[in-house]
């Protein structure tokens, strides 16, 4: 249910940035550029904006507004990744320079622009409000957590270095997470760079099947 509701918002995302490019390419007006940039933001779920970062690292365009801030984002770690040119590119969680607020970045290099949606964590994760000791986790490669539910979800920093979690494409296991014992399921998505985790609690007497592929 994870891994289909993120794959479900990024692919739209992955489109509507090919559209905002679009847009920045072929539009010379720049209040036109930022008013459709703006139009493709609404469309997406989870997203709160979508920006153009130019070649120098200027912000350029923002569709929250008009005209975009004077800052420089040539520092931030979703500029320079997705310089690299390697498709749709997950940000680690960051603190909006202008909003105060916490933001994912999703980017992608788009011609000479980097394109970036900044979307709300909580979009990218299907809530589990029906089961009280369930937790689920959207997490990067590299072990990076994007989302969680509960918000509030600690998750241990070294999920990843399970053997099977790093040899498998999906399966489960049972194992103590956050001191307690439970079965923990992932898959990893193969349209995006992600994982998709979910773990629940059992009793100590419960039978457990272990899928070790």
């Amino acid at each position: 249910m994870n891994q289909l509701s993120a794959e479900r918002i990024l692919i739209g995302i992955d489109h509507g940035l090919d559209a905002a490019g679009y847009a920045l390419k072929f539009i010379e007006n720049s209040r036109v550029i930022h008013e459709e940039f703006r139009e493709i933001a609404e469309r997406l779920p989870g997203v709160r904006a979508i920006i153009a970062v130019g070649p120098d690292g200027r912000l350029e365009i923002d569709s929250y507004q008009f005209p975009a801030p004077d800052v420089n984002l040539g520092d931030r770690e979703y500029v320079k990744q997705s310089r690299l040119g390697r498709g749709l590119y997950m940000g680690a969680a960051k603190i909006g320079r202008t909003s105060g607020i916490p933001f994912l970045p999703v980017s992608k290099l788009v011609g000479d622009h980097v394109i970036a949606a900044i979307i709300s964590p909580h979009f990218l994760i299907h809530e589990e409000g029906r089961c009280a000791d369930c937790v689920s986790a959207i997490l990067r490669e590299d072990g990076t957590l994007l989302a969680s539910f509960p918000p509030a979800a600690q998750i241990p920093p070294n999920i990843l270095s399970m053997p099977m979690v790093n040899r498998n494409i999906e399966g489960n296991s049972a194992s103590l997470f956050s001191k307690t014992s439970s079965v923990i399921g992932w898959r990893r998505s193969e349209m995006f760079p992600f994982i998709a985790l979910s773990a629940r609690g059992v009793r100590s007497s419960a039978p457990i099947g272990i899928d070790d592929r």
